[in-house]
């Protein structure tokens, strides 16, 4: 029951996150929709409700200060936040978007530091990105010693990046453990975070 309330209040303070984050955010990307596994990750989520509401405001404001930033694109680029630090992680047209788009994210109100992964895009890669992440996920969902809905993956060329909260150093380490013996990774960086409960 607890589950199902908290669940239900995660809703209500998202969608009100996100209805009063700004003007633009009805235009915000269409990757700030919420889904039932936007809800089902809240109710399982290390943070407060209120640290979960904070943070997707944070995110929304910077995906839709991107999106209609000329000259910036958010395509190849995911914004993460958790406990007011943002990370973004992606892929860049040209170096030339580095800055702004660091100026951007620490520019926004209750950013308390950025983190970031960029690199520059490359017309082709050795791997297939789909592949990783569908591969990677499934493993972590599997794995009962890792909530698969705390650890977010990031497809950065053919490089892995881990980014979210979890309860214990483990669960970083399952999570690393799979990115390396997949197929078609070059690289793995984990942002990943341990809250004790």
């Amino acid at each position: 029951m607890r589950v199902l309330f908290l669940a239900f209040l995660s809703v209500f303070l998202l969608s009100c996150a996100a209805l009063f984050s700004s003007c633009a955010a009805p235009l915000a990307p269409a990757g700030n929709a919420l889904s039932v596994y936007d809800i089902y990750s809240v109710a399982r989520d290390r943070r407060s409700v209120s640290e979960v509401a904070s943070d997707k405001l944070i995110q929304t404001k910077i995906q839709s200060k991107i999106l209609f930033t000329k000259g910036l694109s958010s395509w190849d680029l995911e914004v993460e936040c958790f406990y007011g630090e943002v990370y973004l992680i992606g892929l860049l047209d040209s170096e030339a978007m580095r800055e702004p788009l660091l100026a951007l994210a620490r520019q926004t109100e209750g950013v308390r530091r950025v983190h970031t992964y960029l690199r520059v895009k490359k017309p082709e890669y050795p791997c297939n990105s789909f592949e990783i992440f569908t591969n990677l996920k499934k493993n972590l969902f599997s794995d009962t010693d890792v909530s698969g809905t705390a650890v977010r993956v990031a497809i950065v060329g053919c490089d892995v990046v881990f980014s979210g909260v979890v309860s214990d150093i483990e669960h970083e380490k399952h999570a690393i453990w799979y990115a390396t013996h997949a197929p078609g990774v070059q690289d793995v960086y984990s942002f990943l975070r341990v809250v004790k409960e």
